[in-house]
């Protein structure tokens, strides 16, 4: 095999595995509820980290619990940053729904490019009230503590 044919081929794995991620992602179960529950831990090096864990339940009735979303460091908005890895996680369809209509009037912390679209990271918790309402739910804190906060996205588009 030439060296061509090898760049192509190597070429093609890679096109082959982009497309399947993004059909991956537009073809993500439809979510009707997401609670996100984040305790804040301490630690030596950076402070308090929030460690968020979020429990899923689907359109079709079934329901996941997610793995723990953390973060750590200094000088970013690091609740708002675990909120986003769990939207980036179960509502990406949502921001692919977003590119096929067309929109353009868009809210802070939603990224539409073409091959990658995301929920930004380290936006503030209160972009996430703008950001639910644009893809057609309802963001709220319904707890919270001295070391805990519990956000509700709660799914309100009845046509996804």
């Amino acid at each position: 095999m030439t060296e061509e044919q090898k760049e192509a081929r190597r070429l093609l794995k890679k096109q082959v595995k982009e497309q399947q991620r993004i059909d991956l992602e537009k073809n993500q179960k439809q979510v009707s509820e997401i609670r996100i529950n984040i305790e804040w831990k301490k630690s030596k090096n950076w402070g308090y980290n929030p460690n968020a864990k979020a429990f899923i339940i689907f359109k079709d009735g079934t329901y996941e619990e997610s793995s723990i979303f953390k973060c750590s460091g200094f000088g970013y908005d690091k609740e708002s940053t675990v909120i986003s890895y769990i939207f980036n996680r179960y509502l990406k369809y949502k921001l692919w729904g977003l590119i096929e209509s067309n929109e353009r009037d868009l809210t802070y912390g939603i990224r539409l490019n073409k091959t990658n679209p995301y929920f930004d990271f380290a936006i503030g918790t209160d972009c996430y009230y703008n950001i639910s309402k644009k893809i057609g739910g309802k963001f709220k804190k319904i707890a919270s503590g001295d070391m805990f906060v519990v956000y509700e996205y709660i799914d309100i588009c009845h046509n996804n």
